[in-house]
């Protein structure tokens, strides 16, 4: 059974090695500059946030630990990344056939082993495996599932050791994702239904998961920055709707989402958000009846705990466990996801497998149940591996990258902004690619219209959707430069969010290009009073300074602009330009050599100055330019 679950996982999952990164894979892998320092990123892990871009939140050291070590052993390598993740959920399902073997050991083995075979193939379990991004998912799970192993152990031995054991893993397993939190509810759960076991020694465990709880929660706090997670209307509308009614019943409508994909696993997307999931009040008569059945299955498995039924453990095993998800204890980012429902799949396994023994019309509580009967379960059981396996194998190639998981994906997200936004942001950063390479806009105008189409789609889902007016502006401007076609999308960004600095940028530098240097002006004065230290508000003014004739004022701010950021050559080619204008070619020379020793890798500023100098035959500094140049370009090309 051992050799066969772990080479069941094998055949299923195989397939994600060839796939690169996908999905916010790049938060925690090598793409991640932390993780790029190995084991040196260790003390900085533990002292820092899950996120550390502009959305700085949750505290998740366990994932990130592994994946620094992977790089230290193995760098860049997504293949090593994926094959980790796999090795990963072997272990997991072998962990789970060992504790459930102890769970239902009054029991025919074969029921563990049949969930365990129906956990492994479930094709909603693909979010969670095939992106790297949601390994905290698997550690947290596996670590949870090495908890409830030394509890079982402790309840068998009364030894405290199991008991501290279990209390360090159940740690790890909060420090790899705060959703462990569930586990404070579900370990006394499923230790009631742990044969021999009494009230004193669930109570005992209840207390020692809460101690573990509080100090994983709370000490961090200690030591770590203040999160910083903005959330939008687009991730989940009860963020803003505060009615209980809304809440009530959009917490409905998700749980019935995961009844149907828990039933019928497809399509499997990468992304929900608004407006998949219907906004209704709990008066909406879907929403009455699917609580209606909740409350039912609730009964049900109250009515059959004194007994220890299997069913009333599956059925309480994947209400709290997916409650936590449920949008009814607190909003969940993205309304749903399949990984959300990767712990609370097991009641549903464990319901699955019961259901096939009664089929093959077979004694569960036989601890030597013949082979043809055996068989008889089996075949039973392949009637539905089969297509989940299938359909697992399959799903695992749509995870290869960004685009292909985007485009497999979008026909099923006509309905949700975010996904919208998100394969035209996409698709954005590959014309860009083209364009550098000397691609011109008319030959992929397809590609270019389709980012426009995506983005606009966005927008008609979520008209606040103020990032998407911006960027539409934004293909225009940069991909198109129809500057005039751009003005009313940044403007209506702008009315969305007042404090938009981006947006703001982007109508000053329009107006810039319209020669309408006032307007200009204004927008970069705006910029600057919201975020004074925006470099390119600064520079672009300073330009805008120098067009209105103003050019002590224009130099003044790029000399600002020196110590704002010494590194940049952008102040010193200013500067250059301007004198340039002028005729003064003594200064503006000076100012682009002081570029070039600020910034050698500008390779057209170096070049530009060598050929300067082979005029003036000054061969030493045209020759020493030209190396520069040479030398710039080749570790443009490298990193390309």
């Amino acid at each position: 059974m051992i050799i066969t679950i772990f080479a069941f996982v094998l055949l299923l999952y195989g397939n994600t090695l060839f796939n690169k990164y996908a999905m916010d894979d790049e938060m925690v892998t090598a793409k991640n500059k932390r993780i790029e320092l190995g084991l040196k990123a260790i003390p900085g892990i533990f002292t820092s946030l899950y996120s550390e871009g502009k959305l700085k939140y949750e505290y998740r050291p366990i994932v990130k630990l592994t994946y620094a070590i992977e790089y230290e052993l193995f760098g860049e390598n997504p293949a090593m990344s994926h094959f980790i993740n796999v090795l990963l959920y072997a272990f997991t399902a072998l962990l789970l056939f060992i504790v459930l073997k102890k769970l239902f050991k009054a029991y025919s083995v074969y029921l563990s082993f049949a969930v365990v075979l129906l956990f492994i193939a479930h094709p909603v379990h693909t979010e969670v495996v095939a992106s790297l991004k949601n390994r905290d998912e698997m550690l947290s799970f596996f670590f949870c599932l090495l908890t409830l192993n030394y509890l079982m152990k402790y309840a068998d031995t009364i030894r405290l050791k199991n008991l501290l054991w279990a209390f360090l893993f159940y740690i790890l397993a909060y420090l790899s994702k705060s959703s462990a939190l569930v586990f404070l509810v579900l370990f006394p759960l499923v230790m009631y239904f742990y044969p021999g076991i009494n009230f004193k020694r669930i109570a005992i465990i209840f207390g020692v998961i809460l101690i573990a709880v509080l100090m994983a929660r709370f000490l961090p706090k200690l030591y770590l920055p203040k999160p910083d997670r903005e959330v939008f209307y687009i991730e989940n509308p009860l963020f803003f709707e505060r009615g209980i009614l809304t809440k009530l019943g959009v917490g409905m409508m998700t749980l019935w989402f995961y009844i149907k994909i828990l039933l019928f696993p497809h399509p499997l997307l990468f992304y929900y958000g608004f407006d998949m999931i219907p906004v209704v009040k709990i008066t909406n008569i879907w929403a009455i009846i699917i609580l209606i059945m909740h409350i039912g299955l609730f009964i049900f498995a109250i009515y059959k705990i004194k007994e220890k039924h299997i069913l009333s453990l599956a059925i309480l095993f994947y209400l709290v466990a997916i409650s936590m998800f449920s949008n009814i204890v607190k909003p969940a980012m993205g309304i749903v996801a399949e990984r959300f429902i990767y712990a609370s799949s097991l009641g549903f396994c464990i319901a699955l497998a019961y259901f096939f023994f009664k089929i093959a019309k077979l004694d569960i509580k036989s601890l030597a149940i013949p082979v043809k009967n055996v068989k008889k379960l089996f075949l039973f059981l392949a009637i539905l591996l089969i297509p989940y396996s299938a359909k697992t194998i399959s799903r695992n190639t749509t995870w290869k990258d960004h685009m292909t998981l985007y485009k497999n994906d979008i026909k099923y997200l006509d309905n949700s902004a975010k996904a919208q936004a998100l394969i035209a942001g996409t698709q954005l950063s590959e014309v860009n690619k083209e364009l550098f390479k000397g691609q011109k806009p008319k030959q992929i105008k397809s590609k270019i219209d389709l980012i426009i189409k995506h983005y606009k789609r966005s927008i008609e889902i979520y008209p606040e959707y103020s990032s998407s007016w911006n960027n539409i502006g934004s293909v225009y401007f940069t991909i198109l430069q129809d500057y005039k076609s751009g003005l009313p999308y940044f403007r209506r960004a702008i009315e969305i969010d007042t404090l938009y600095t981006e947006a703001y940028f982007n109508l000053g530098y329009t107006f810039e290009k319209l020669n309408i240097l006032d307007s200009a002006l204004y927008n970069y004065n705006k910029v600057l009073k919201i975020n004074p230290k925006y470099f390119r508000a600064v520079s672009n003014k300073a330009n805008v300074c120098f067009a209105l004739g103003q050019m002590d004022t224009a130099i003044a701010i790029n000399k600002r602009l020196m110590i704002m950021n010494p590194a940049s050559d952008q102040p010193y080619v200013n500067i250059g330009n301007y004198y340039l204008t002028k005729g003064d070619t003594l200064n503006a020379i000076n100012y682009m050599e002081q570029a070039a020793k600020v910034f050698p890798d500008n390779d057209e500023l170096c070049l530009n100055l060598s050929r300067y100098f082979k005029i003036k035959k000054d061969s030493i500094k045209s020759q020493k330019y030209l190396n520069m140049a040479i030398d710039a370009k080749s570790k443009k090309a490298a990193k390309d």
